[in-house]
């Protein structure tokens, strides 16, 4: 059963976040259960904690601990569906704004996209994983293969191996920032 119209997943946002992650949009899934990555087979969770990003293991019902580490969850779309295939376009435009204000707004250090296609639907542009060269509102902008357990082209030891390559960008930032 599809989630209300209504119905989608809340934003995370301290200010200052040392991480914005941004998704797609969410997964009906997620949505109904009120939780970001909530499928048990996502590797979003268990990736966070492996690479070091987060000193604890968390569920995503703990999704709104995130602000404890510094790190805040969004969406580019915040309409759930069952595939990102299902955002139209005209939606994507439509969101950049929204999530460039969110953006500005709370001026993370990093902003990391979850996933190719929503760095690619943001900027009209293709990409790889890993740190990109440009900047957004402030921010460097990092790249995360997707972590749905259906992106079976990047298994879970490269997954991880993105998460502890955005692990090193953070602490190699915090550092600066606190010369």
């Amino acid at each position: 059963m599809p989630p209300d119209a209504d119905t989608t997943l809340p934003d995370y946002l301290p200010d200052r976040p040392d991480i914005l992650f941004v998704g797609i949009n969410p997964g009906s899934y997620s949505a109904r259960q009120g939780h970001y990555y909530a499928r048990a087979t996502n590797r979003f969770w268990w990736a966070l904690h492996a690479s070091g990003l987060i000193p604890l293991p968390l569920s995503p019902q703990e999704d709104w601990r995130v602000i404890e580490f510094r790190l805040g969850l969004t969406d580019l779309v915040k309409r759930p569906t069952n595939s990102a295939a299902d955002v139209h376009g005209d939606e994507f435009a439509a969101c950049r704004q929204v999530l460039a204000d969110k953006i500005t707004r709370v001026q993370p250090l990093i902003v990391c996209f979850n996933g190719l296609t929503g760095y690619q639907q943001f900027f009209q542009e293709h990409t790889q994983p890993g740190r990109q060269i440009r900047c957004l509102h402030g921010a460097l902008v990092f790249v995360l293969p997707s972590t749905s357990a259906r992106n079976a082209a990047y298994p879970r030891h490269l997954v991880l191996e993105y998460f502890r390559d955005l692990c090193v960008l953070r602490d190699e930032l915090r550092n600066l920032a606190a010369r």
